[in-house]
């Protein structure tokens, strides 16, 4: 099985992870703080920019695409407790609201 490599820019920490992780349990194995509220998707505490190209992360689901929309994100942006990984590189830039 082929690690995913998932950078924080902000951090400047990279951390290797299984197919299937999320980006919020990524930040907390590389050490980065993330605030995170319900973990389900609903209530958007931890979207963030992320750069990732092609099949790199798994399709959102229902409820993140309604959180990130209700927020008002743009495209580009995900909630780290429900965006897993799949395979590549995947880097996340920074918090949705403020940048």
């Amino acid at each position: 099985m082929n690690l995913v490599e998932v950078h924080f820019a902000e951090a400047d920490k990279t951390v290797l992870v299984q197919p299937g992780t999320t980006l919020l349990d990524a930040a907390e194995m590389a050490g980065v703080d993330v605030m995170s509220g319900c973990t389900r998707g609903m209530c958007g505490t931890d979207a963030h920019r992320v750069d990732a190209n092609g099949d790199a992360l798994e399709t959102p689901g229902d409820a993140e695409l309604g959180t990130l929309e209700r927020m008002g994100v743009g495209a580009g942006c995900r909630l780290l407790c429900c965006a897993k990984v799949r395979s590549g590189k995947v880097t996340v830039v920074g918090d949705a609201l403020t940048g």
